[in-house]
């Protein structure tokens, strides 16, 4: 059966019937303790595995503390860290797709879908999938977070970006996305945005938000880590949410939309321990 992944996310402070959930390692989980409060993503070692290395190794050094959100486009994404400061950090190569084997817990969702031949989910990640079912990259879905480059590919160090409006999935495969927001994008919704005129680009005199210090979650002490679980993408009850969410049964649909789902439409649940 067709299903589809994370597109947003929905909290949750107890279990829901239907729904099972995984608990993320700390070690996946990446905190921006910022200005506007605490937000917590997870990174994903499978489709960008050099670039969550590299965001460890920064977090661990301190790099990101005090740095702050200075190109900040409503409705498309808050771009953060040294801002072109940053000489002697090595480039990252591009890390777009990847090659799925079996192994790999793949649902198919989609096909067509407007950006790729297949859309899907892989572990709560949308996930965009070539003809072969095998050849997988993620998708820039709201609260995806990304690597900032130049026009070289191959050219990120540092500085990184999340989704904060509509998904912009033109720029699926051609970016390094390494993660996604699962806790408080509220807080992330909160920062500070850019004159409309100025091409998202905060001034040197405009008030900008920042990091005030950022952390994997397996380097901090217990009592500042947040158990979060998020739920199971995989088997029967998400099927039928799936189902469920294609038919529209609801009487509020009087007429109903195409029996297609958006893989940045589905919102996937997370809960605090």
């Amino acid at each position: 059966m067709w299903g589809v992944c994370l597109g947003f996310v929905v909290f949750l402070s107890g279990p829901v019937s239907g729904q099972s959930f995984r608990p993320i390692e700390q070690a996946n989980l990446w905190y921006l303790y910022l200005d506007t409060g605490m937000v917590v993503i997870e990174l994903n070692d499978r489709y960008a595995p050099k670039t969550s290395a590299r965001i460890r190794e920064l977090s661990g050094a301190g790099f990101y503390n005090g740095k702050s959100f200075y190109r900040v486009i409503e409705g498309f994404v808050a771009q953060a860290g040294a801002n072109g400061n940053s000489p002697g950090m090595l480039p990252l190569r591009l890390e777009a797709n990847v090659k799925l084997t079996a192994r790999d817990p793949l649902q198919l969702v989609q096909r067509p879908d407007m950006f790729a031949p297949i859309t899907g989910f892989w572990r709560g990640f949308a996930v965009g999938v070539g003809q072969d079912q095998r050849t997988s990259w993620l998708l820039h879905c709201p609260g995806a977070v990304g690597m900032s480059r130049a026009d070289d590919p191959d050219s990120a160090t540092t500085d990184f970006y999340i989704v904060i409006g509509q998904a912009p999935r033109y720029l699926d495969n051609i970016m390094t996305l390494f993660g996604r927001v699962v806790w408080g994008m509220d807080k992330v919704q909160q920062i500070l945005r850019a004159k409309p005129e100025s091409d998202g680009m905060l001034a040197a005199g405009d008030p900008q938000t920042k990091i005030r210090w950022a952390a994997v979650g397996s380097a901090l002490p217990a009592e500042q880590r947040i158990a979060l679980s998020v739920e199971q993408t995989e088997g029967e009850d998400f099927e039928q949410k799936l189902a469920d969410r294609r038919a529209r049964a609801h009487p509020f649909f009087f007429q109903k939309p195409p029996a297609v789902l958006d893989a940045c439409q589905v919102p996937i649940a997370v809960r605090r321990a």
